[in-house]
């Protein structure tokens, strides 16, 4: 198992795509999240919250990306069949796709929590420094919610890999995941919120629950932040459980 480990770290260091898709996701909420402490700063509202709300808000596109490059990792395997000599060494599939599954969550834990912690830090010193006061004592949800986006970072990875065991495809998988939690749970939640003439359908739609444990303040009465993890790691699961099934179904 641990040289399957370092086989798939090897694949995830060394594509191109990986690293310029790693580097987006962790400037674009840094860079937004540093501009906004030193334009605003030095105003009398810029409160915890603010800069709090700013980082997590925009760590959603950190979390999209960790998405793309999972579905990625395996889905170009299968477009280039570099997969089958991995399944001609390893006849165990769902020991490939465990320590795929593995190296993934590592990557965007990895990711997500250099986002956190740099955009904390140094967000806090920017706006310090231009006169605000920044203490995350102040804000009841902010360890909740900057926890909640690490873990979200990690969900979304077994997410990527679920889709992308099932497509194979990496524009399909691509498309998926970006245009399903943008628009087409919108739309489908809406639908089932005329038909049932209720919110809560809505609500319970998969990533829309599961980007609930990174907001700062929930406001309406959906799930718990707890719940919505519970409920979002499990699809995550699902999803990658039904993708190895059809890969061991499946030839390479």
């Amino acid at each position: 198992m641990i040289n399957l480990l370092r086989a798939e770290s090897i694949k995830l260091r060394t594509v191109t795509m990986n690293w310029v898709l790693g580097t987006i996701a962790i400037a674009f909420p840094l860079v937004v999240t540093l501009i906004t402490a030193f334009v605003r700063g030095d105003d009398n509202d810029f409160t915890t919250d603010l800069l709090l709300e700013v980082l997590t808000g925009t760590s959603f596109i950190t979390v999209l990306l960790v998405a793309v490059v999972a579905a990625a990792s395996i889905t170009s395997e299968f477009g280039f069949g570099t997969i089958r000599p991995t399944f001609a060494a390893t006849p165990r599939r769902l020991r490939v796709i465990t320590a795929k599954a593995l190296v993934l969550v590592e990557f965007g834990l990895s990711v997500q929590l250099g986002v956190v912690l740099v955009g904390v830090l140094a967000g806090t010193a920017i706006a310090e420094g231009r006169g605000s006061t920044i203490d995350l004592a102040d804000s009841p949800n902010a360890v909740p919610a900057l926890v909640g986006t690490v873990v979200l970072a990690a969900i979304v990875s077994l997410i990527g890999l679920g889709v992308g065991l099932i497509l194979r495809s990496t524009p399909a998988a691509v498309a998926l995941l970006i245009l399903w939690p943008l628009m087409a749970e919108g739309l489908i939640g809406g639908l089932l919120g005329l038909v049932f003439d209720s919110e809560e359908p809505a609500r319970w739609m998969p990533f829309r629950a599961g980007f609930r444990i990174a907001q700062l303040n929930i406001i309406d009465d959906g799930p718990s932040r707890l719940m919505s993890g519970v409920y979002f790691g499990a699809v995550s699961l699902a999803m990658v459980a039904l993708g190895s099934w059809l890969v061991n179904r499946r030839d390479a």
